[in-house]
């Protein structure tokens, strides 16, 4: 479980790169899993700092945040 965990983590963090607008919904359909999963992953991101939510939820993007 925990292998698939971070492989969809990894999967979200690459499609965010790629497109910073990109909804959760669109992650879902993207990824091809539930809203609920690409929920707990981002909650998961976002708890670890790691991503970031600027703006609202219809017209903001995600930021990843560097390891520097």
């Amino acid at each position: 479980m925990e292998k698939t965990v971070g492989k969809t983590r990894d999967k979200i963090l690459r499609i965010i790169m790629e497109n910073s607008e990109i909804t959760a919904l669109e992650l879902s359909d993207k990824l091809e899993i539930t809203s609920r999963a690409i929920e707990k992953s981002i909650n998961q991101l976002k708890n670890e700092g790691i991503l970031i939510r600027k703006g609202s939820k219809k017209t903001g993007y995600w930021e990843i945040k560097s390891s520097e």
